[in-house]
């Protein structure tokens, strides 16, 4: 009987051991199945944050990207247009510094910013029109060049001479004058400081050059430049009082309406400055257009035949002398 009891017993703690056993399986076999079904769905939410993290960072990147591409283009044309107005700035320096030093490139620049004004419109095409080529600062090693090649295309000119007491320079105001072409005055010395140191200054050198003139050529000019322009004297000085002086002399006083630039430093090409005596020839009825006779010019007497040719073949168009007759240009109102 002890025996039967001890065997019951021992058979209910073997279904206990069994049960918890199986409970034990079970709860393996769940957590089998269900921890990877957990991470899996874990992982899917992880992973589709991260996807959309992605896009949104690729989103930013990308308008970073257009944002830096705008702000380039921005620094570009800022930079575009800093060298712009440097050059505005240093075109502006080159002619405030020119006006000070009193430099002989002077006149170009002044001639950049009143060269409009000047201008004429032609009003009709029956009219003739006429060219009138000046030379400055002669004379000089090239005076001969130029009055061969004038020679050579029958044309006449107007020399504003300035003062060169040495006797290499005397034949060449004297051939101008032989070969027909007009005498002007340049002032004696081209020395600003003293010409437009007052009017009594000015009309010294001026009397000097005109008697230093006659003495050589027999000629007494009646025509006139102011060196830099009269635009260039009226800013260094109160030049009415000379413009009075030359009225009651019977001096007519002569600027320019076309400038070849041949006065620029660095030296212009023949080609440059060409074109800048002859491309806009249409605007004008009454042309005068500075060019410089002087050792450091030689692309004006290489330009000088091509100035001519192109002139000659404009209809209704002379190359004429600037004479008595003539009616000044003036850059300035007086």
């Amino acid at each position: 009987m002890a025996d039967t009891r001890t065997s019951a017993v021992r058979r209910r703690n073997q279904r206990r051991r069994v049960k918890r056993l199986e409970k034990i399986f079970s709860i393996i076999m769940t957590a089998v199945f269900l921890v990877p079904a957990v991470l899996s769905i874990v992982l899917f939410i992880r992973t589709t944050k991260l996807e959309r993290e992605i896009v949104e960072m690729k989103e930013q990147m990308e308008s970073v990207s257009t944002q830096l591409q705008e702000e380039k283009q921005t620094v570009s044309d800022l930079y575009q247009r800093l060298e712009e107005e440097q050059t505005t700035l240093k075109e502006y320096q080159d002619f405030e510094i020119e006006s000070s030093v009193l430099t002989e490139t002077e006149e170009t620049d002044i001639t950049e910013e009143t060269e409009t004004i000047s201008k004429e419109i032609t009003e009709t095409s029956e009219k003739m029109r006429n060219v009138y080529l000046t030379f400055d600062d002669g004379p000089s090693s090239y005076t001969n060049r130029i009055l061969d090649i004038l020679k050579e295309y029958d044309v006449k000119a107007t020399f504003f001479v300035i003062g060169k007491d040495e006797p290499e320079y005397t034949e060449l105001y004297q051939r101008i004058v032989e070969e027909g072409h007009t005498l002007g005055m340049h002032s004696y010395s081209h020395r600003y400081d003293e010409i437009y140191a007052s009017t009594e200054s000015f009309i010294e050198d001026f009397e000097k050059l005109q008697d230093f003139l006659y003495d050589i050529t027999g000629v007494e000019s009646k025509v006139y430049r102011f060196p830099g322009g009269s635009n260039s004297a009226s800013s260094l000085t109160d030049i009415q009082g000379m413009i009075d002086y030359l009225d009651s002399q019977g001096i007519a006083y002569f600027d320019w309406n076309v400038t070849s630039r041949d006065s620029a430093t660095p030296m212009l090409s023949a080609e440059q400055i060409v074109d800048n005596c002859t491309q806009n020839m249409d605007y004008y009825n009454n042309a005068f257009i500075l060019l410089h006779d002087s050792k450091e010019r030689s692309s004006t007497v290489e330009a000088l035949p091509q100035i001519i040719e192109k002139i000659s073949a404009l209809e209704d168009t002379q190359i004429v002398p600037i004479t008595e007759d003539t009616v000044p240009v003036h850059q300035r109102i007086n």
